[in-house]
Parts: structure tokens; sequence; C-alpha cells
């Protein structure tokens, strides 16, 4: 049995067992929440494409009036049948035939993010116009 060795501070200092240990308890959690908050920005990003896509493709409906569905009554429907996206919370779209560049057509609505400390509500909309034809 090898003798126990006094105390010292200086020894306790040098001592790096452990360090390994603490540094990856310090860095996880920033580490997965970086990872975290870049899954929820991409797929809000997608949230953003796919309604700018649903409303570009019912103002160009609503302008040349391709399909019977291509109604200012109707148009939420139709936009909504584009949409491809994460679910939006109120989602909405509406048409502006007045619009001085042609028909216009404006969708909306709102992206949760999850965080893990507390969901954030983010407002995502998207306007479209068409020239009438």
């Amino acid at each position: 049995m090898t003798p126990r060795r006094p105390f010292s501070a200086i020894a306790f200092r040098r001592d790096q067992r452990g360090a390994t240990a603490a540094e990856f308890a310090l860095i996880v959690p920033v580490f997965l929440a970086l990872i975290f908050l870049t899954i929820n920005g991409a797929i809000m990003l997608s949230a953003v494409i796919q309604t700018h896509y649903a409303a570009e493709r019912a103002a160009r409906c609503l302008s040349v009036n391709i399909s019977s569905d291509c109604t200012s009554g109707a148009i939420d429907t139709y936009a909504k049948g584009f949409y491809n996206g994460p679910s939006l919370t109120g989602m909405l779209f509406t048409a502006d035939t007045a619009a001085t560049c042609g028909s216009q057509v404006t969708g909306s609505g709102s992206y949760t993010l999850i965080t893990g400390l507390t969901p954030t509500t983010v407002n995502i909309s998207a306007t479209a116009c068409y020239p009438k034809i």
C-alpha cells in the first residue's frame, strides 16, 4: 500500500483529473441549443418559402383565371392547397384585385419556435402580385 501524501494547494491546482468532464458539462448545453435553434430556423425558413410560393401561385391564378377556383372568395382554399410547409397558426390568404400592380395575394400566419425555454411566436407573411392579363 502506497503512503498517502499530505494535502497541498499546489498539488490540487496541478491535478487535472475531471477537467475534461467539467469542460464537457459547460459546452454541451450551448452546443445542443445551437443545434436545435439551427433546426428550428431551417423549418421556419421553409415556412417562409412555402408561404411565398403559395401566394405567388394564387396571385397568378387570380390574374389569369386558370380555374374556377380562382375567385377572391375561394383564394384562401386555393392557396392553402399549394402550401406544403410546417403548420402555421392562423394561416390566411387574402386577395386584392384592385391593387395597382394587378392581382395581389397576401398570406400570413404564425410559427412557434420551440426553444426549450418558452415557445416564441414568429409572424410570417408573404405578398405576391401578378399583372392582370
